[in-house]
């Protein structure tokens, strides 16, 4: 009798396990089935032709992606047509126009929004210069940020990268502090929007290049007058009150995204604004000057999508973890989360995506199509999180 009640009581436990099990794996097949958005990037080397692009949107159809961060601003250029920005050097050759392409073929597909992806302070990444002669690396060096409180050299660092790949970290970016900078980039968004009809602005490289940089000759000039209180119109500042160096950047950011955001809503108040950030809100804002938590608050952005790119789980998870602890819940589903795919497994992409599922974010970005095309195996891996 008694090694029949063991069985008995042994069996039960096994039904009730079995049952959690079932229940946590229905669980999380419900959530990744829930994602409200699932977005992937399009780096601009498909953007070049109507079969590239065809072929891009042939996939987003057939995988189940509802948003398309496509590129059309890479290295100071224009994949669309513009009067002041250079057309990309992959378009010189012909007169297609790939937003207005991938615009008029996704007019009709209500599942499928369409964002204007633009790096906005990234300018050249290459150790040659670049191919047209109107190009702002060639034009405005003053315009140009730096690591010291000199005007960045162009042709002579150039020249050095030629034998030291990395001696300008990233490449070339514009200057944040710079008032012209500034004043060029709004332009560059009117023109957009005057011309072009999307669902979203995808802001990449909206930052500085890395600590220790931010040190235009003339964005250093605008921080000295207004820390010192002697910009016309502007009062004295009392000593408490001066904004550090830090701040100033910051803010220099945050401005440029205020203004962008009101421009943007002005013409077309339905697109939805988004930032690539740093994962780490801490690092995001004190080396990279990103306060996206404060872009979310004011309504500047209406998406933040962390680029939390690493392999490794635990940082993942650590990240995710940051922004909870400094970001008010009301805000959390306006976080779209970036997962790589270039530098992972598919099943460590499946882990992650898992993971933000359980902690119930709203959607998530992969970074990029790239992969996939190199790669078909590697989507079938993640297919069940795009149904």
């Amino acid at each position: 009798m008694f090694f029949n009640y063991l069985v008995s009581q042994n069996k039960a436990i096994i039904r009730r396990a079995t049952s959690v099990a079932l229940l946590f794996f229905l669980n999380l097949k419900l959530h990744s089935q829930s994602f409200d958005i699932r977005a992937l990037w399009i780096v601009r080397d498909h953007m070049v032709t109507s079969e590239s692009i065809d072929k891009v949107l042939q996939f987003a159809e057939n995988n189940n992606y509802n948003h398309l961060f496509v590129q059309i601003r890479g290295r100071g250029d224009a994949y669309y047509t513009s009067k002041i920005v250079p057309r990309s050097h992959l378009l010189q050759k012909s007169d297609f126009d790939p937003l207005a392409y991938i615009l008029k073929i996704t007019k009709n597909k209500k599942n499928l929004k369409i964002h204007a992806w633009m790096n906005v302070y990234y300018l050249w990444s290459s150790k040659q210069k670049p191919s047209q002669n109107d190009h702002i690396l060639l034009n405005h060096s003053d315009w140009l940020d730096n690591n010291n409180p000199d005007q960045m050299d162009v042709p002579h660092m150039l020249e050095r990268m030629k034998q030291y790949r990395n001696i300008n970290g990233e490449g070339f970016y514009l200057a944040p502090t710079h008032p012209e900078v500034d004043a060029h980039l709004q332009n560059v968004i009117t023109e957009l929007l005057q011309n072009y009809s999307f669902d979203g602005i995808h802001f990449d490289y909206i930052r500085y290049h890395a600590q220790g940089w931010g040190m235009n000759p003339t964005g250093l000039k605008m921080f000295l007058n207004y820390s010192n209180g002697g910009m016309p119109g502007i009062p004295s500042l009392k000593v408490q009150d001066k904004p550090s160096f830090s701040d100033f950047k910051r803010s220099a950011i945050t401005s440029f995204l205020k203004k962008s955001s009101m421009r943007i809503r002005a013409y077309q108040p339905k697109c939805i604004i988004s930032a690539a950030v740093k994962p780490n809100l801490t690092n995001a804002r004190n080396i990279f000057c990103q306060e996206w938590d404060v872009w979310l608050k004011n309504g500047y952005i209406d998406w933040a999508v962390p680029m939390n790119y690493t392999g490794d789980n635990n940082i993942f998870q650590k990240n995710i973890i940051n922004m909870k602890e400094n970001i008010s819940l009301k805000y959390l589903d306006k976080i779209i989360m970036g997962i790589g795919v270039y530098n992972q497994n598919p099943k460590s992409a499946e882990q992650k995506i898992s993971k933000i599922a359980k902690e119930q974010f709203r959607g998530f970005s992969i970074f990029s199509y790239t992969v996939f095309k190199e790669n078909p195996s590697y989507v079938k891996k993640l297919k069940k999180y795009f149904k």
